[in-house]
């Protein structure tokens, strides 16, 4: 189920996905037989995605070693599949956008992410856990399923976030119910998605299902827990400075629980945190994620005088200002249009920026072709205005280049020329450019020109926006579809599968016995006495008696074996690979299970027992309806053997199937 939720949310084209390179190193490395050179040469195309691969590469693990200077250096020195994943991540942070959902803190995600990485990259290369490249990637998505909650279901999500959940076990619950998957399942889904490793996706989702630390924490075992200590260190690093005493001795308690799990006194522990500090606003710069200079001296400082305000029972007075809730971007914000204007002439320039932002554009400015090409991949533009003439990467080059991308085909190019040669303007056509105007401009051409622009670019956003709708609306459709499905299969009382839902399992189990020859076995059980319940104690603690027995039953049954509630106090277990022998240990633990469980209600004091009947298709039965009779057979022969037993079917030779 958890999959199908996850292809549904794929189909709303909104999940968070890498882009641009490592897209095209997703495509790749898809197949195992890869090389270096091809992914080196993929790398190198996005000169900020070389320079962080380098970075890491010559970062602190590697004291003692050579600098590397080119990418294929790093790969022998990372591994292939190390610089993979990196590339992947980095590439899913450069591809970070505004979010619509209001009540989700987009840069305060990115800081915290970006500061988990480093934690768990400084741990592992402290402990010597595993390796820093894997822990860095695995912390930097370590909570990617919260954004494609935000992303997908914007204002749903907001409106759940608002609510103020107290805990991720509430937010959890509440995302399973309203979305039918939660955002560790979400999390585990795109990193397999992504191709990344296994453990990858295995210690997200542990890490997001249990994230603090435990009293009597001794060591690293797993990276699931190297994230959940990383984690600790992070939260206290992004914690603003107006938290509340209780908040701070928390704080405190899990540093504390932290330093211990990792035997450091209190000055190597200080130190170890500093120097998370320090590569989070390294990396920060690098990533353009906002950091700050936190000084742990000084949380410890203050959690001491909270925990002593705590003792002397010194509440705050003052009323905490409310949680400032921020949107990227308002609605004004997304009906602006923003130019991009690049020329190498600083006079030009000057005049062009003046007369644009006077028109009342908002305008970003480059004084040459590739820091255009940098600021238009990064800012998308809905309008690039570019001198025609700029020495080593020109106009042309601009548009060229910028036409390649997925976001550049969207912006509106207009040249800025002293040339109108045949030649020159049929090239430019030919490589994308909208627009001419010619220099010195007139201001009221441009103004006319970039009219045009506007137009295509407000028609631009209108059907990017209604295709987001749409797939949002197709997301929700499949999600209600599932859901409705799911119900209909579902038994209200115990939250079983129903008698339908068995059924159609049997008819599926049954098929494939027939063309496999696996065996597979069928238990009837029956709740022994539960007439008496009822009349005895009203229908309502009946109803928890067949709650209870649910429970104990599908705790006792093996992975894949499946238990269904068919109708009033009868259910119908399902073990695969299971013949008569196997069937009856299986039977008698369930019945054992059942005899020991207690119901939690005043005034119950009976016992609960079952009555077992067992029917196996190693046993030849020529039809899945003879094997259900000869089930239901057995039951009331336990019934008559004095209940709370379990009876294997005696099925008559004259209707066994011919081998």
């Amino acid at each position: 189920m958890k999959i199908e939720s996850f292809e549904e949310l794929k189909l709303s084209g909104s999940l968070p996905s890498p882009a641009g390179v490592g897209m095209k190193i997703l495509q790749i490395t898809r197949n195992d037989d890869y090389s270096a050179e091809e992914m080196g040469e993929a790398i190198m195309t996005d000169s900020a995605l070389t320079g962080r691969i380098l970075r890491l590469a010559n970062s602190s693990m590697h004291v003692g070693e050579e600098p590397t200077t080119t990418v294929s250096e790093s790969i022998m020195r990372l591994g292939g599949r190390a610089v993979r994943d990196l590339a992947l991540a980095f590439s899913l942070v450069s591809n970070r956008r505004p979010g619509m959902c209001r009540a989700f803190d987009y840069d305060r995600y990115w800081s915290r992410s970006l500061a988990r990485a480093v934690c768990a990259q400084t741990l592992s290369r402290v402990t010597g856990h595993g390796r820093p490249e894997e822990a860095y990637v695995c912390g930097l998505l370590g909570e990617v399923g919260k954004l494609a909650l935000a992303s997908v279901f914007s204002e749903e999500y907001a409106e759940m976030l608002e609510r103020g959940l107290e805990t991720d076990d509430e937010l959890l619950a509440a995302e399973s119910e309203a979305f039918g998957i939660n955002h560790s399942e979400i999390g585990e889904c795109l990193l397999g998605d992504w191709g990344l490793p296994d453990s990858f996706a295995q210690a997200v989702a542990g890490f997001t299902r249990s994230r603090g630390m435990r009293e009597g924490e001794k060591s690293i075992e797993s990276l699931a827990n190297l994230l959940r200590y990383a984690n600790v260190i992070a939260e206290s690093m992004v914690a603003s400075d107006d938290v509340d005493p209780r908040e701070l001795d928390q704080i405190g308690t899990d540093l504390e629980r932290l330093s211990a799990a990792l035997k450091m006194t209190d000055e190597p522990f200080l130190s170890l945190c500093q120097t998370c500090v320090r590569e989070w606003v390294a990396w920060g710069e690098s990533l353009e994620v906002a950091t700050a200079e936190t000084d742990f001296a000084e949380i410890f400082k203050r959690v001491a005088e909270a925990r002593e305000k705590i003792a002397a029972g010194i509440e705050e007075t003052k009323a905490r200002p409310a949680k400032q809730v921020r949107r990227s971007r308002d609605t004004d914000a997304m009906d602006r249009i923003r130019i991009l204007a690049i020329d190498d002439d600083p006079v030009s320039l000057r005049l062009l920026t003046k007369h644009l932002e006077r028109s009342g554009y908002d305008v970003d400015v480059a004084t040459g072709g590739k820091e255009g090409l940098k600021l238009a991949l990064k800012n998308s533009p809905d309008i690039v205005i570019a001198d025609c003439e700029m020495p080593g990467f020109s106009g042309l080059d601009l548009c060229r280049s910028l036409r390649k991308t997925d976001a550049g085909r969207n912006m509106y190019f207009l040249l800025l020329t002293g040339r109108d040669e045949e030649e020159l303007v049929v090239t430019a056509f030919d490589l994308g450019v909208d627009d001419f105007v010619t220099k010195p401009f007139v201001p009221k051409i441009l103004n006319a020109r970039i009219k045009g622009g506007i137009r295509l670019a407000r028609l631009q956003r209108k059907v990017e926006a209604d295709k987001q709708t749409m797939m949002r609306q197709v997301a929700e459709l499949s999600m209600l579809t599932r859901k409705l499905r799911t119900a209909s299969l579902t038994d209200t009382l115990t939250e079983l599968p129903n008698r339908r839902y068995a059924f159609k399992r049997l008819d599926n189990e049954w098929a494939s016995a027939c063309r496999t020859e696996r065996p597979f076995a069928l238990m009837m059980l029956d709740v022994d006495h539960f007439k008496r319940f009822n009349d005895n104690y009203g229908h309502d603690i009946g109803d928890e008696v067949l709650r209870e027995v649910g429970r104990n039953v599908q705790g006792a049954l093996r992975h894949g074996d499946e238990v269904c509630r068919i109708g009033g106090e009868e259910f119908l277990v399902i073990c695969q690979n299971t013949d008569e022998v196997i069937g009856v240990k299986i039977a008698d633990r369930i019945r054992r299970s059942v005899e020991a469980c207690e119901l939690d209600v005043p005034g119950f004091t009976e016992g609960i027992t079952i009555s077992i009947g067992i029917a196996a298709y190693s046993q030849g039965v020529e039809s899945v309806e003879r094997l259900l009779k000869h089930a239901d057979e057995a039951v009331y022969a336990a019934k008559d053997a004095g209940r709370n037993t379990v009876c294997v079917a005696s099925i008559p030779d004259e209707q066994k199937r011919s081998a």
